[in-house]
């Protein structure tokens, strides 16, 4: 479903860069247009806009009070930044043509232009090449379409007539699309708006359309669409639309489409401007980005079908479940498109890693990471972007353990833990947990006795030792942040903890957790247990029964009470310091004082309540120092 009515969230935006530029012609473009028309958001933070002149005097004439500002000289792109919001930003890209790619990135000419068919043409995608225009109207003359037949619209009667006739006025929206490229072209004169050629195309329009977000509610021949058909008192389903007074319009609105971009939205289908392979030849990063692009917008369409959908299970209504995978029609790339990504991903080696970063942890953060991962499979790009990864498939593990090799089992244990986790450092250990496991079981094929088997799970070749190696190898190389790298390796050495204390005696759960919150703090350690839960729902091994988490989800909840009453008990918290013990007990500093300290502080975590007092803490301390004395 396509919401035009969203498009009017663009019109404050529109009228407030047109203060600050002192120009009413200007277009705002890509994203912000795309996310309204799909219903991703009802306020975009990001929003690119273009217009005809030169960004050097754009830049210099406009009026920047109250906003955080600078040039791209090299590209003429102007950023604006709200001073008070700061996450809403605006970039002037203004109307160019571009040519000569040399390294696949970057146009080494760049030609100012004021057409936007010609701007439009250098643009990625179809979905990102719709431009939207509003300005006040200057004059009080009212459009003459009232004598048109009235007519509401679905998605496959617009698509049909824009593909027949180049535009269509949609009237309760007050909206014209343009298709046509010489009706842009002459509405849109060397960028500036044309308001009688604007009028001449609506008063020539045969039926008066109107657009319901939904589905489409026919006409009948001689209703009266105020009062309802045939003059009864019975009220058509479309006279609301009417109340809106169409005939006196005080604001022209235009969605300028000349790729066809809203056909691409009604048939969900990613396809490039132009041909695919000059595309692509060009920048080679669209080759990721469109695989980011189907992904983020698959993940918004699905969260936005399940809206208000509470889910007893997991007491959350943002989760996927699998009847809205079945009903929601999902984007796809259209044929040229999706093999000219696969023919092209070997570019990505000449894009720099910083940006192939940047879109990665967009689709992690924003997207969905299983799906992610699938196109980026399909399209031959994993072994580029996570060679360790890549080399799990085909890796068999024992079944006594997991039902699919090393690659499956970590597609679902990520499908599981995006549904739990948010986080994308999270995501990201998720995805590397089990890749030192190529070689761990491949080194258990070749032991062949049980002391070397022990040797090998103990060792350098464990995977809990080997996967955060690989990460940081694998992810250095994609310029991820060394605190980054730090945390995922963290999560990953630490995967089966959860399963540890699991595996002991239940009376010490409690006992267990308070002490791996001390050390590790709420978050860390509840999304500890998160990769638990997700690890044991992506085994689907009958003989561990792994359907049944009653007793992770139980940590979680001992983690939570915890938390709640005793926070995290850190070494700063006893009742007794360094200089107290040295004093009392006659101790040097180091190291037999921070010997001593780590002893005092796991005996005090059993039992905060009873065990955290100087007298309690001196009796325990001084009876481990004669036991320690007699060994």
């Amino acid at each position: 479903m396509i919401f035009f009515s969203n498009l009017e969230a663009l019109d404050k935006h529109q009228s407030f860069l047109q203060k600050r530029i002192h120009n009413p012609h200007l277009f705002l473009v890509g994203g912000c247009v795309r996310d309204l028309l799909l219903g991703i958001t009802k306020d975009p933070i990001d929003i690119d806009f273009t217009m005809a002149g030169n960004p050097l005097e754009l830049y210099a004439e406009m009026n920047t009070k109250g906003l955080s500002h600078f040039i791209t000289e090299k590209f003429g792109t102007i950023t604006l930044i709200h001073q008070k919001d700061k996450e809403r930003n605006y970039q002037l890209t203004p109307l160019r043509t571009e040519g000569g790619y040399g390294d696949f990135r970057h146009p080494e000419e760049i030609q100012r232009s004021n057409s936007l068919i010609l701007d439009s043409q250098r643009r990625d995608f179809s979905i990102n090449a719709m431009y939207y225009f509003s300005i006040k109207q200057q004059t009080k003359k009212e459009l003459d379409f009232t004598s048109n037949e009235p007519k509401s619209l679905n998605e496959k009667e617009l698509v049909k007539i824009l593909d027949q006739e180049g535009y269509c006025y949609l009237a309760n929206l007050n909206l014209l699309i343009l298709r046509d490229e010489n009706f842009i072209e002459q509405v849109f004169s060397e960028g500036k708006f044309d308001e009688d050629y604007f009028r001449y195309l609506i008063e020539i329009q045969k039926t008066c359309y109107f657009w319901t977000e939904g589905e489409s509610i026919p006409l009948m021949k001689g209703e009266d669409p105020q009062s309802g058909s045939g003059g009864s008192s019975k009220k058509n389903p479309l006279s609301p639309l009417y109340e809106r007074e169409w005939s006196k319009i005080n604001k022209f609105r235009i969605l300028i489409d000349p790729h066809a971009g809203v056909t691409s939205l009604v048939e969900r289908k990613l396809a490039t401007v132009g041909e695919a392979e000059r595309r692509f030849g060009e920048d080679a990063l669209r080759v990721i980005r469109g695989i980011r692009l189907v992904n983020v917008c698959n993940h918004a369409l699905l969260l936005k079908e399940g809206e208000g959908r509470f889910d007893k299970k997991t007491k959350s209504s943002s989760k996927v479940s699998q009847h809205l995978w079945e009903k929601a029609k999902l984007f796809d790339f259209v044929n040229t498109t999706r093999d000219s990504i696969k023919k092209n991903a070997h570019l990505l080696q000449h894009v720099a890693k910083e940006r192939l970063k940047d879109e990665i942890c967009k689709a992690f953060t924003k997207g969905n990471p299983f799906n992610f991962i699938v196109l980026l499979e399909a399209a031959g790009i994993l072994p580029i972007l996570f060679p360790a990864l890549g080399q799990t498939k085909n890796a068999d593990q024992p079944i006594r353990y997991h039902a699919f090799d090393v690659y499956a089992h970590t597609l679902l244990t990520l499908k599981a833990l995006q549904e739990l986790n948010s986080d994308y450092l999270v995501r990201f250990a998720m995805l590397y947990h089990d890749v030192g496991k190529v070689a761990q079981y491949t080194a258990y094929e070749k032991a062949t006795t049980k002391e070397e088997r022990g040797e090998i799970a103990a060792g350098k070749l464990n995977h809990r030792n080997s996967s955060p190696l690989m990460m940081k190898e694998d992810f250095k190389k994609l310029w991820f942040s060394t605190k980054e790298i730090n945390d995922i390796a963290r999560y990953i050495a630490e995967h089966h903890t959860p399963g540890e204390i699991l595996s002991a005696n239940p009376v010490n759960r409690e006992k267990k957790v308070r002490k791996l919150l001390s050390e590790k703090g709420y978050e860390t350690v509840n999304n500890l247990f998160d990769i638990n839960i997700a690890d044991r729902m992506g085994q689907f091994n009958p003989l561990q029964n792994s359907s049944d988490l009653t007793d992770s989800y139980e940590l979680k909840n001992i983690l939570k009470k915890l938390n709640e009453e005793e926070g995290q008990f850190q070494k700063s918290n006893l009742a007794v310091n360094g200089t107290v013990l040295m004093q009392e007990l006659w101790l040097e500093a180091w190291p037999i004082l921070g010997e001593v300290l780590e002893k005092i502080f796991e005996w005090v975590i059993n039992n905060i309540e009873e065990r955290n007092n100087e007298k309690e803490i001196l009796v325990y301390a001084k009876s481990y120092l004669k036991n320690r004395a007699e060994k």
